[in-house]
């Protein structure tokens, strides 16, 4: 059999109308988003999970513990390296105040996504330095079904890496709220694939 990781981004949290950076800030979920962890724990109802792993924050380890919940005998594995992106300084701004505050730095960060650090924070590369030994190790693993709950931004570097795609280009990887994330290694070709499965915007 080959190995099937499911990706998973938390499900929503309540961050007010504007767009706010949010990374390491530990925020729970919202309301809504636990009926979307409920969805979750519908869809892999009938599916033969041999691992979880999640994030440490608050608002993966709620969406985990929905999707398992009554389901104690599969081991669940809390991992640092899987919190969120640290945006330093910038955690908890919103994205009016940082461009009107530090012009100069928000354009940098659009410019170079893979490369900008916000002051006393991180860029997406060191991200992805710091998630992918651990993703790896998991990949040596013999279990097959694999479930990780996780981040919009350490989703994108994952995904970026096993699918070869640009660190550049990651904000063109769609990251939906409690989206799942599946990627299964083909034997015959000898490369992941993927498939992206949405919650709440489409019928599963």
């Amino acid at each position: 059999m080959d190995k099937i990781i499911y990706l998973i981004r938390h499900g929503k949290i309540d961050l007010g109308n504007e767009k706010v950076y949010i990374g390491s800030t530990d925020i729970p979920l919202s309301s809504e988003g636990v009926q979307q962890s409920k969805l979750l724990k519908k869809y892999f109802a009938n599916i033969d999970i041999q691992k979880a792993y999640t994030s440490p924050l608050i608002r993966c380890v709620k969406t985990l513990d929905i999707i398992l919940e009554d389901r104690n005998n599969i081991d669940r594995i809390y991992v640092k390296e899987f919190q969120e992106i640290d945006l330093g300084k910038w955690e908890n701004k919103t994205f009016k105040y940082i461009k009107s505050h530090f012009p100069q730095e928000y354009e940098e960060r659009g410019k170079n996504i893979d490369t900008f650090v916000p002051e006393n924070g991180e860029s997406f590369y060191q991200l992805q330095n710091r998630v992918m030994p651990i993703v790896n190790k998991i990949l040596e693993t013999k279990d097959n079904n694999i479930l990780i709950v996780s981040h919009a931004g350490a989703n994108r570097v994952i995904i970026s890496n096993l699918l070869k795609i640009p660190l550049k280009d990651i904000m063109g990887i769609y990251q939906p709220y409690a989206c799942i994330n599946k990627l299964f290694w083909n034997s015959k070709v000898k490369k992941w694939e993927y498939e992206l499965i949405t919650m709440g915007e489409e019928v599963l």
